[in-house]
């Protein structure tokens, strides 16, 4: 993200530093001295985005990436993103990318598994 406003910056950061429990947009906008109207505002200029798409974004970025790269349960996945009911991360996942949590889980374990075979392959011949 190319951020010139360093208020936007902080924003960020503190979504990032906070996902698996995500802070009220006021409270942001507190730790960064504007009001959450203004703080909007600047995110909307900024990021084309408002602050709430953004945190949520970054949030399923990070669900994505779990899945894809860890052994964790779905369920605890979610709460490493701050995710408290199962068919709204679901439904917002799905919207977000396209396919369902478990169907990038069980693609992603396919792949490996297609890797592993192909190393195995090549080291036995």
């Amino acid at each position: 993200m190319g951020m010139a406003e360093p208020r936007i910056r902080y924003a960020v950061w503190l979504m990032e530093r906070h996902r698996a429990a995500p802070l009220p947009i006021g409270e942001i906008a507190r730790a960064v001295n504007l009001s959450p109207a203004h703080l909007t505002r600047l995110f909307r200029r900024e990021l084309g985005r408002s602050p709430a798409r953004v945190c949520r974004d970054m949030r399923l970025a990070h669900a994505r990436r779990l899945l894809q790269s860890s052994f964790l349960t779905v369920k605890q996945v979610m709460a490493a993103c701050g995710w408290n009911d199962p068919s709204h991360f679901c439904r917002e996942f799905k919207r977000q990318y396209g396919y369902s949590p478990r169907a990038l889980r069980v693609s992603a374990f396919r792949a490996a598994a297609e890797a592993i075979d192909i190393v195995e392959r090549r080291a036995a011949g």
